[in-house]
């Protein structure tokens, strides 16, 4: 009998650890902007900041961005959540500095650019990149 009720808990408790999801963190290149991008056409911005390299000019066009991008109609956001990342190239300009060229199936001619930079043990996104005029 105690047998038996051993093995039903410990199948229970098998059952049961296998059912967990955990989320893995981004860790890369990639998997950061693929994030960060994923975060913002569905519209999570909360999730989005925590891979934004923490300085007041992208904390300042990121606050900006998140206006206006959550100003658009709910259809509009619609389509942006259901859209595929597409990543046309990723560049590395240095070791602690890539660039990631990429669209979205919903906005296909729209091309877009990322920088990553390389800080404190993580790839961020240096928005300032993609938001400030090209010298």
């Amino acid at each position: 009998m105690i047998k038996k009720l051993l093995f039903g808990i410990a199948f229970s408790v098998a059952l049961f650890s296998c059912n967990t999801t955990t989320k893995k963190n981004p860790v890369t290149d990639t998997e950061v902007a693929t994030t960060f991008i994923r975060a913002v056409l569905d519209n999570d911005f909360t999730t989005a900041e925590k891979y934004l390299l923490k300085d007041e000019t992208n904390q300042q066009y990121f606050e900006s961005f998140k206006h206006q991008y959550q100003t658009q109609s709910e259809a509009e956001l619609a389509k942006y959540k259901a859209a595929d990342i597409i990543i046309n190239e990723i560049k590395s300009e240095s070791d602690s500095v890539h660039l990631v060229d990429y669209t979205n199936t919903y906005k296909k001619e729209s091309k877009n650019n990322l920088k990553l930079k390389w800080a404190n043990g993580q790839w961020l996104i240096d928005i300032k990149y993609t938001l400030e005029p090209k010298q």
